[in-house]
C-alpha cells in the first residue's frame, strides 16, 4: 500500500491562507486515492494474494481512514452566483464606448451587480482586449455615467452648445478689460498648480503674477502653446472648445451665470491613461471701466481746451460792440 505523505511540498513562505488550502486539497486528494484503492480490492478480491479475511480487514482499514481524513476536511462553501453581463441597446453601446474610449481592439461587458436587470450606479464595466485578450481594467459606474449612457449617446453635442451660449453672452457684454484669479488642478507639483492673478487690457493678457508673492511670470507665449498669456477669456472658453472636439472621454464645464465666463473646468482625455486629467478654477473675476487719459490739447492740434464759462455777465454797450450813445 502506497503511503502519502501530507504537506511534504508545502513551502515556509506561504501564508496561513494558503496552507489551509493547500492542506484542503492534500485532504481530498488522499480520499480520492483511498476510495479508488478500495475499488481496485473488492474488484480484484479473488486474486489478490492476501486471504479473504485479510482482503476484509484491508477494506476495513481504508474506509476507516477515508471517515478520518473526511472529518478533517473543510467544509464547502456553495460558490456564490457571479453577476450577469447587462444587454444594452445600441445607443448605450455608444454611449459606453464613447464615454470610455472603448475602440480598436478592446471589448467591454457590463456586469450587473446592482442584480436588478437593467443598468445602475453600482454596475460594473469590465474592459478587456490588449495584447492578451484578457481584463484591462473594470469599473463601478456611477449616477453620472449612468444618466449620460441611458441618454444614448456623446454629451459632446450638448457641451457644445452650453459653450456657444456662454461664448454668446460674454461677447455681448464687450468686456475689454478685466482681470481674475486661475488655478490649475492636475496631477502635478510646485508651481504649477500655484493661484495666478492675470489682468487683461484691450483683451490681451497684460501681467500674470502669483497671488501668493506677487511674482511675475516670464511671457513664455514665443516657445509655450500652453503659456499662461494665452488664457484670457478667448482663451478659457478655447480650452473649453478643444477638450469637445478632440473626444475626450469627460468635459465638465460650470459658467459664471452674468458674465458667462467660465468659472471651473475639468477634462479627463481619456479613462485608460491615468493621472492625465486637467483643471482650472477661474475665481475673483473683476470687470473694470474702460478709461481713456488725453494729453493736454491732444485732440486740437496741440491747443489747451477752454472750457464754458458757467455765467455770462456782459457790460453796458457789449453786445453793440461796445458804443452807446448818451444824449
Amino acid at each position: 500500500m502506497t503511503g502519502i505523505t501530507q504537506g511534504s511540498s508545502i513551502k515556509p513562505t506561504q501564508t496561513a491562507t494558503q496552507n489551509s488550502s493547500s492542506s484542503a486539497a492534500t485532504l481530498a486528494t488522499a480520499t480520492s486515492v483511498l476510495g479508488d484503492a478500495v475499488k481496485a480490492i473488492q474488484s480484484k478480491s479473488g486474486n489478490n494474494t492476501f486471504g479473504k479475511g485479510d482482503n476484509e480487514a484491508l477494506i476495513k482499514l481504508i474506509m476507516q481512514l477515508i471517515q478520518v481524513i473526511g472529518d478533517k476536511l473543510p467544509p464547502t462553501e456553495p460558490s456564490k452566483p457571479q453577476p450577469k453581463p447587462l444587454q444594452l441597446t445600441r445607443q448605450q453601446d455608444k454611449a459606453v464606448r464613447e464615454r470610455f474610449d472603448i475602440n480598436g481592439a478592446l471589448s467591454y461587458e457590463v456586469l450587473d451587480s446592482k442584480k436588478d436587470g437593467k443598468l445602475s450606479a453600482g454596475d460594473t464595466l469590465v474592459i478587456s482586449g490588449g495584447i492578451t485578450g484578457g481584463e484591462i481594467s473594470r469599473k463601478k459606474l456611477t449616477a453620472q455615467d449612468v444618466k449620460a449612457i441611458n441618454a444614448g449617446g456623446s454629451t459632446s453635442s450638448d457641451a457644445q452648445q452650453q459653450l456657444d451660449a456662454n461664448r454668446k453672452k460674454w461677447d455681448s457684454l464687450d468686456i475689454d478689460d478685466y482681470s481674475f484669479t486661475l488655478q490649475r488642478n492636475c496631477f502635478c507639483r510646485g508651481d504649477a498648480i500655484r493661484p495666478i492673478n492675470i489682468e487683461v487690457r484691450d483683451g490681451s493678457v497684460k501681467s500674470a503674477t502669483y497671488a501668493d508673492t506677487g511674482e511675475l511670470l516670464p511671457d513664455d507665449r514665443q516657445t509655450n502653446r500652453q503659456s499662461i498669456y494665452n488664457l484670457n477669456a478667448d482663451g478659457l472658453f478655447n480650452l473649453v472648445e478643444q477638450g469637445i472636439k478632440s473626444g475626450a472621454a469627460k468635459v465638465d464645464v460650470s459658467y459664471d451665470k452674468q458674465y458667462g465666463l467660465p468659472a471651473s473646468i475639468y477634462i479627463d482625455q481619456s479613462v485608460q491613461i491615468a493621472d492625465e486629467e486637467m483643471g482650472y478654477t477661474i475665481s475673483n473675476f473683476q470687470p473694470e471701466p474702460q478709461f481713456t487719459t488725453l494729453a493736454l490739447g491732444e485732440e486740437d492740434g496741440g491747443l489747451p481746451p477752454v472750457d464754458d464759462p458757467i455765467v455770462t455777465t456782459l457790460a453796458i454797450g457789449e453786445e453793440d460792440g461796445g458804443h452807446h450813445d448818451y444824449k
